[in-house]
């Protein structure tokens, strides 16, 4: 009898995490994976999704903003699993998680922020409902985050100050279209970020605008930088291959701009070593980086996986900082890699908006 997936998944967490010098995020996780990858490994069947299509619906990344950790982000539930069924599966996996890691509090305050989009969509719009990200570290798990997706008209369930930065920025680019809100509990503070994709090319110098609107202006040649280097001299997105991420932090506005790698034409070949290139001005980013690539790298492969993603983020205090999401290497398909993490969720939304 052949082996659900979610063994070998298991395993690889397990030998990534002792590595790593984190928690094990497959032990919180167990039931969850074993419901979400109960198809052996490398059957077709796990391309229909969402987050990675053509792939299997798991992500890992560095970050920045939480060095040293094991991070991870899925798709909840096999491909026959509908919409709703991932809503109330991501919801059910984040109550209990917020309850036994980080208390009632949590839990209460996950329960208000995330009521209005616990619910049916309507309409038959919903593609793909709700994905689940967790992040470990050495003391345990660091946060736990339920990506929903939006529905129309849901903007004003936002907190009031995220509400209003959104109409700022679609005001300020009118290209832009809601896309998904993430909400996140962690051991000190809970957070929520509202995703928006753009309708056409972006050129990046168009952020100004709304950057100075958002008090975030002044970070804008730092961002411009960092994205030239890592891009080769890009400094224009297509369409479908960026989306706007913004968090009201209680000291500002967060800006994070996500670039879908597989959605841009001839990405420089060279971009691990740009990354690196640009953290050189931050060694222990640079050092955390490296370690993070050992660890994630299985012993009969020579890579983590292929980078599926880039993420800059800038805050008024401060410049941009980098995540790096990668599709992990060793659970091919046989079927063909299609568009892979958000891009063809944006480009469905984008052609029925």
């Amino acid at each position: 009898m052949t082996s659900p997936a979610s063994q070998e998944i298991k395993r690889r967490l397990s030998i990534a995490a002792r590595r790593l010098g984190t928690s094990d995020p497959g032990e919180p996780l167990g039931g969850l994976l074993d419901r979400t990858f109960s198809l052996p490994l490398g059957d077709p069947r796990y391309g229909r999704n969402t987050l990675i299509p053509g792939s299997m619906p798991l992500e890992h990344s560095f970050s920045e903003t939480a060095m040293g950790s094991f991070r991870l982000d899925m798709e909840p539930l096999g491909p026959d699993a509908t919409a709703g069924a991932r809503r109330q599966e991501a919801s059910r996996e984040m109550r209990r998680i917020a309850q036994m890691q980080f208390g009632q509090a949590a839990l209460r305050w996950f329960d208000q922020r995330s009521e209005p989009w616990r619910g049916e969509i309507g309409d038959g719009a919903a593609r793909f409902g709700a994905w689940f990200g967790l992040g470990c570290d050495e003391s345990g798990v660091r946060e736990a985050k339920v990506y929903y997706e939006l529905g129309p008209g849901q903007l004003d369930a936002l907190p009031p100050n995220l509400a209003h930065a959104a109409r700022v920025a679609m005001d300020a680019l009118p290209g832009l279209l809601p896309l998904f809100v993430s909400i996140a509990c962690g051991r000190h503070r809970g957070s929520q970020r509202l995703y928006l994709t753009h309708r056409g090319e972006l050129r990046l110098l168009d952020l100004e605008s709304m950057m100075n609107r958002l008090g975030i202006g002044h970070q804008l040649s730092g961002l411009l930088g960092t994205i030239g280097l890592i891009l080769g001299g890009r400094f224009a997105l297509p369409e479908g291959s960026v989306l706007i991420g913004l968090r009201d932090t209680g000291r500002g506005f967060e800006l994070k701009l996500d670039i879908l790698l597989p959605g841009v034409p001839e990405p420089p070949r060279e971009m691990h070593g740009l990354i690196q290139m640009q953290l050189a001005q931050r060694p222990d980013s640079q050092r955390a980086l490296r370690q993070w690539i050992q660890a994630m790298t299985p012993d009969a492969h020579g890579t983590p996986g292929d980078m599926s993603a880039i993420s800059v983020r800038v805050t008024p205090a401060t410049g941009s900082r980098l995540s790096v999401y990668f599709r992990p290497v060793g659970y091919a398909l046989e079927a063909p890699r299609r568009a892979p993490r958000q891009l063809a969720v944006a480009t469905e939304h984008m052609a029925m908006a």
